[in-house]
């Protein structure tokens, strides 16, 4: 008898385990200079996009869609949809606004002082 309530159970707590499924995110902000990009976040959240920064692998381009779990974790690995290229990133923090997170990146990332239009 317990064998088959074992049975049961376990299809639902395979479910609870799963690991997170990767999402996309497209680059909309980078900057070279100091290793810093900003990603859009999926879905119907509040806070639309992410900074973070490299650790390895190639520089992030605007308009790049990268896919991994960019919303769970603080180092993670993305890849980049197009070529399939990996890369080692740092998940800083979320916001409303892109300009937000551009205005709180390290003092050195140069583009983070170019006046706006």
């Amino acid at each position: 008898m317990p064998f088959r309530y074992l049975l049961f159970i376990a299809p639902f707590a395979l479910l609870l385990c799963r690991p997170a499924h990767a999402v996309e995110g497209t680059v909309t902000w980078h900057d070279p200079t100091c290793g810093f990009f900003v990603l859009t976040l999926p879905g119907e959240q509040e806070e639309k996009f992410g900074l973070y920064s490299w650790k390895s692998g190639p520089d992030p381009k605007a308009d790049q869609v990268w896919d991994g779990n960019i919303v769970a974790g603080e180092e993670i690995d993305i890849v980049n949809k197009a070529n399939g290229e990996k890369m080692a990133v740092i998940h800083w923090a979320n916001a409303k606004d892109q300009a937000q997170l551009v205005r709180n990146t390290p003092v050195q990332c140069a583009s983070k002082w170019k006046k706006r239009k």
